[in-house]
């Protein structure tokens, strides 16, 4: 190589290793900042979620009981999200198969516990409460119970959520270990969200 090659090589402009170390721990250093402000804001969002389907489920319970979409000639409440195609449920309850008629978007389907929970919504599984017809001295449907609990504790949410039919959304911390699936904790005598 001759000497005026040489000299071209070492007048290029470029970065040392210091300086790509020091960029690589301050990308890092910001990382660590921000991913688990990241995380908090996901729950926080997937707990808003779950709270505003209770108040989704309490509505839609409200209006099939005050319009008897079901057609049955009484006032009654479904336990069943159910699909489009399923009758008495809140995403069908007059047998129409039309989605305008539904009560619910098609969002939960699937989220319920009679499904498995194969699809939760934002991170939240959604179940009836079964105990809300064990305590009904008359045996029919005079009131509505809803339960939400996350698919992971403290990666999805933190706190479990009901509505019954008073209407009042309640919420609790679970107890459930962490990345545990909750186990529907909140119930009629659960404090109300603030």
């Amino acid at each position: 190589m001759s000497r005026r090659s040489i000299r071209v090589k070492k007048d290029e402009k470029g970065f040392t290793l210091i300086e790509l170390l020091v960029v690589a721990a301050i990308i890092g250093i910001l990382l660590a900042i921000a991913i688990p402000n990241l995380m908090k804001a996901r729950m926080s969002a997937n707990e808003a979620n779950a709270r505003k389907s209770m108040q989704t489920l309490r509505d839609a319970e409200g209006e099939y009981f005050e319009q008897d979409l079901d057609d049955v000639g009484g006032r009654d409440f479904t336990d069943q999200i159910g699909n489009i195609s399923t009758p008495g449920t809140l995403r069908s309850p007059g047998n129409t198969g039309e989605e305008e008629d539904a009560l619910i978007d098609s969002s939960f389907e699937g989220a319920d516990m009679v499904n498995d929970c194969g699809d939760p919504k934002a991170g939240y599984c959604l179940q009836w409460d079964a105990l809300v017809e064990a305590n009904t001295a008359t045996g029919l449907f005079d009131d509505f119970g809803w339960q939400a609990s996350m698919t992971s504790f403290n990666k999805t949410g933190r706190r479990d959520f009901s509505v019954y039919g008073d209407g009042a959304i309640r919420c609790t911390v679970s107890t459930v270990a962490t990345s545990e699936v909750g186990t529907f904790e909140s119930v009629r005598e659960t404090a109300g969200c603030d």
